[in-house]
């Protein structure tokens, strides 16, 4: 006789436990499959390649960078450099044009001064100049643009200091070398102004 089944046990139970015995459970199937998530999102040269990294920019950037680094610093060295000498050579027109003696001691060192300031002010220029701007501005009156009026106007005065200082020199015990001294003095506070006027525009 066929002993009666159980209410609790169906038929086909234990094929089906000994098949889940021998079958891989989803996390052990995953554990083996899943793939490895150490790898790079973007690699230098990916990033070149969509754009997002312009060596060519960033090269003149930094160039541009540097270039007005140095302006700027040698632009505050010929400040001092300009202030210099216009103080020697208002003590010298001093002692030539109200009874200092008039015997031109200071006139060597003014005019050596003058010379290492218009060569740091031709270099601090150049670099201006010449430093590379690769994005595009759009013109706007900002502290750069006012700077930049000041400074053109205190490179023609010192061209017209040169000018009139050859001058002043050349016309030694003439009645015209008063007049050249003067308007040689006056052309240089006014640069000196200017001067001043376009280092302050970019430092407030």
């Amino acid at each position: 006789m066929t002993p009666p089944v159980s209410a609790t046990q169906e038929p086909g139970s234990q094929g089906s436990a000994g098949s889940a015995g021998t079958t891989d459970s989803p996390a052990t199937q995953g554990s083996t499959s899943e793939p490895s998530l150490d790898f790079d999102l973007l690699t230098p040269e990916a990033e070149a390649s969509k754009g997002l990294l312009d060596p060519d920019l960033q090269k003149d950037l930094e160039t541009r960078r540097t270039m007005l680094k140095l302006h700027q610093g040698l632009g505050l060295a010929m400040a001092g450099g300009l202030t210099a000498a216009t103080v020697l050579g208002q003590l010298q027109f001093n002692e030539s044009f109200r009874g200092g003696g008039d015997d031109r001691t200071l006139l060597a060192w003014h005019r050596g001064v003058v010379i290492g300031t218009s060569v740091l002010f031709a270099t601090v220029g150049t670099l201006g100049l010449l430093a590379p701007d690769p994005v595009e501005r759009a013109f706007q009156w900002d502290t750069v643009t006012f700077h930049k009026i000041f400074m053109s106007l205190a490179t023609a005065g010192m061209i017209t200091q040169a000018i009139l200082g050859i001058l002043a020199t050349h016309s030694y015990g003439e009645i015209t070398e008063p007049k050249y001294a003067t308007a040689h003095q006056v052309v240089g506070y006014a640069t000196l102004g200017c001067v001043a006027a376009g280092i302050v525009t970019l430092t407030f």
